[in-house]
């Protein structure tokens, strides 16, 4: 298909995109939510590459992908599994807005019939122990998480 075509050409402009133009990373982002929306199945193959905005040194493109990220992923347009990290990460960002929009999307996930988070768990706890987080970091993200865990057990 035309979308499966030139997503590698618009994947290789938002990697090679200068650091001053958050603009254009920006906008490819949120054209990349409306194509993951429309053609998940093309676009699930980039998906890490996508996650892999949320640390980028722009705070605009950190929240924009965040914000598709979010939207994806309530809408059960992209799975959460194997990148959540990202947005673990995401809950001590230093702009004020990320970390809330990251505490949002947890708290829906928490809502979740299927117990998502608990589920997760492993997966982000692994993940964040070989980032070599600060203590601290770690400490609080892991709180924040564990907070929505309830039961002892969980069906």
């Amino acid at each position: 298909t035309f979308s499966e075509k030139h997503l590698p050409l618009l994947f290789s402009v938002l990697s090679k995109a200068p650091n001053e133009d958050q603009d254009l990373r920006a906008n490819i982002i949120i054209a990349l939510g409306d194509l993951a929306f429309r053609f998940p199945n093309e676009v699930e193959p980039y998906t890490p590459k996508i996650y892999a905005c949320l640390r980028d040194k722009s705070t605009r493109v950190r929240r924009h992908t965040l914000m598709v990220l979010t939207h994806l992923i309530l809408n059960d347009m992209v799975k959460v599994k194997g990148n959540v990290c990202e947005i673990a990460l995401c809950l001590q960002d230093n702009e004020p807005r990320i970390r809330d929009m990251a505490r949002l999307l947890f708290h829906e996930l928490s809502k979740r019939t299927n117990s998502p988070i608990y589920n997760l768990l492993p997966d982000i706890v692994s993940q964040l122990s070989q980032l070599h987080l600060k203590q601290e970091v770690f400490r609080e993200i892991m709180l924040f998480l564990m907070s929505f865990i309830k039961k002892e057990r969980q069906n």
